[in-house]
């Protein structure tokens, strides 16, 4: 029996590739009819990359056990299993030359370039120290290369000239990207401004830059200048000089980054964090809080603007919102105020409502959205009370103790009458003030620099976990990239709605957690892998319902499994081996010798 999407994929070809009239196609309603389908099985260990063809018709896997198989999965079809000779674990594959050939990157510290009609290998380039953790192509030319490894470089490879090594990799002159410390997790190109390369490294920073602008050196060059740096701005303010921060044990570092077929958006998953979604016209800046130690001058309150009213949708939206948040049900809230924000993103009201919803929540990153929130409504309306005392309320959350101080002080003189309400919140003030260690100052912030010059986030995804391996990815799904996916430690999938950053559902995805994630090109058909050794197909077709793969949409059930990954966020050390990872020469072996089964990444 012909698979329905198969049907519906030989339409799309048949109408030259027409993407419009295929969107027309699928819409929410299959997206929420996703389920799983099947298991291609061939590797004999965890299956860490996937690819799809330009096209959609193929599916490249590479895996623990060094090879890439290639499939027709609309058939469930083996095609070829290719034997690498890698030494490692394959960490990434990509088609190249037409899609008639392959270039595979592993933890042996080599770029391997493969020929599928006769499954031989056509290359080993042994340039890279450490681990191969990514390779890209580029779209309008797909005889390019550019693997990323652990050693901190970006290595260009030309597939038609093919390339011979220098006895050691710092004498091959094909060094596009360096960076000095930091180890490259993952690399890809920019699909319609192909000049454009984003990177994330051992670090918070997702960094774009521009070939044109590079050129191909040795590995002792200097280290490459990034046209643009993308950085959640909270992650900027935490106080390099303590030793006990209680929430980031480890820098978090970006395990994926990828761009949307429009070129206009990157979505990074951040290691022991959350996915942030950054606009490309970088409009966005991070918020500069003021240092404590130049106390400002109190002046009288502004008055407060009457608020436009809301049309009735967003009202009875907003109302939603409010009931939920009386509820303690701080997430759903938040995703709808969110939503609220999206048709009225100038509404104080919402926007002082989603900062307070953030601060209950409390997940990692809330305390400086609600300082955005805050600002916003500011800026909006600069006298404001609620957002004066959400600004308040931000700082402390993010222990700016001295300043938050300082801002309660000057806000009890231009609104005089609260000290009841205020009392409580007064005194949870002073109490850490004694009892913190001391707070971020500008002089102790990582990159402080990066605070005037830095891009922050649009949107947020959270939910998930992102702690095991460093190889999780995330990606735009839908037929306007309407959602957003990713893997989890706790076995999961999850799908979220990009507009609102709300949960929609979540799949069971693996026996122990989900790395890979990859949509189909054009049809709601889903490619995922994790540890177990298979790659698991989803469609709206499928009626599998067996409990290995079961599908939760229950707002309570989405609300527990995204509160307890939150939990696990906290007390988690993202990545333990890393920096042992990082200081060894290549070879993750057993005690014999041979290459580890799964390991974690």
């Amino acid at each position: 029996m012909t698979h329905p999407l198969r049907a519906l994929h030989q339409r799309k070809l048949e109408d030259g590739g027409s993407l419009s009239k295929l969107q027309k196609a699928w819409s929410r309603f299959f997206v929420s009819k996703l389920n799983f389908e099947t298991s291609l099985k061939c590797h004999g260990g965890c299956v860490n990359c996937l690819q799809w063809s330009k096209a959609g018709n193929f599916l490249l896997s590479g895996s623990d056990d060094r090879k890439v198989c290639l499939w027709e999965p609309f058939t469930e079809k083996l095609l070829a299993a290719i034997p690498s000779q890698h030494q490692e674990n394959i960490f990434s594959v990509k088609f190249v030359s037409r899609e008639r050939q392959i270039v595979s990157g592993a933890g042996d510290g080599q770029v391997r370039h493969l020929d599928i009609a006769s499954t031989s290998v056509l290359g080993a380039w042994h340039c890279h120290r450490y681990r191969v953790k990514r390779c890209c192509t580029i779209e309008d030319d797909d005889n390019i290369a550019i693997s990323s490894s652990e050693d901190g470089t970006a290595r260009q490879f030309d597939i038609r000239e093919g390339h011979t090594c220098s006895s050691s990799g710092d004498g091959c002159a094909n060094t596009l990207i360096k960076l000095d410390s930091e180890s490259i997790k993952c690399i890809n190109s920019n699909p319609t401004r192909t000049h454009l390369l984003c990177v994330g490294a051992g670090d918070e920073v997702a960094r774009v830059y521009d070939r044109r602008m590079l050129t191909l050196s040795h590995s002792t060059c200097e280290r490459t200048v990034p046209v643009q740096e993308f950085v959640p701005g909270h992650l900027l303010y935490r106080n390099t000089s303590q030793t006990d921060d209680h929430r980031y044990l480890t820098v978090p570092s970006i395990t994926w980054c990828t761009f949307d077929p429009t070129g206009r958006n990157l979505l990074a998953n951040m290691g022991g964090e959350q996915i942030y979604l950054y606009d490309m016209s970088g409009t966005t800046r991070i918020i500069e809080i003021p240092s404590a130690e130049k106390e400002e001058e109190c002046s009288p309150p502004q008055a407060m603007r009457t608020p436009e009213p809301l049309d009735k949708k967003t009202e009875a939206l907003k109302d939603h919102g409010n009931n939920l948040y009386k509820q303690h049900l701080f997430d759903r809230a938040v995703a709808v105020y969110t939503e609220c924000l999206a048709r009225c993103p100038d509404s104080v009201i919402l926007l002082n409502n989603r900062a307070q919803a953030l601060l209950k929540r409390n997940w990692k990153g809330d305390q400086y959205a609600a300082l955005r929130d805050a600002t916003a409504a500011l800026l909006i309306d600069p006298g404001n009370e609620k957002a004066n005392f959400r600004q308040i309320q931000s700082y402390h959350a993010m222990e700016f103790n001295v300043l938050a101080q300082q801002k309660l002080n000057l806000f009890r003189t231009r609104y005089p009458g609260n000290e009841k309400s205020l009392k409580s919140f007064s005194e949870e003030i002073a109490s850490a003030l004694e009892e913190r260690d001391p707070e971020p100052q500008h002089s102790t912030l990582r990159r402080p620099e990066l605070i005037k010059s830095g891009i922050d986030y649009e949107q947020r995804f959270a939910g998930h976990c992102n702690c095991k391996t460093d190889i999780k990815e995330a990606n735009f799904f839908g037929p306007s990239q309407e959602y957003i996916l990713a893997g989890s430690d706790d076995k999961h999938i999850f799908v979220w709605d990009r507009t609102s950053g709300g949960i929609l559902k979540i799949y069971r995805g693996d026996a122990t957690l989900v790395n890979c994630v990859q949509p189909h090109p054009t049809l709601p058909f889903l490619a995922t892998s994790g540890l177990e050794r298979v790659v698991k197909l989803w469609s709206p077709g499928a009626s599998q319902k067996d409990e290995d793969h079961q599908c939760a949409e229950d707002p309570e059930i989405l609300d527990k499994i995204a509160a307890d990954n939150q939990v696990l966020l906290d007390d988690m050390n993202p990545f333990p081996n890393i920096s042992m990872i990082q200081n060894a020469m290549l070879g993750m072996l057993d005690p014999d010798g041979n290459p580890n089964s799964c390991n974690t990444s």
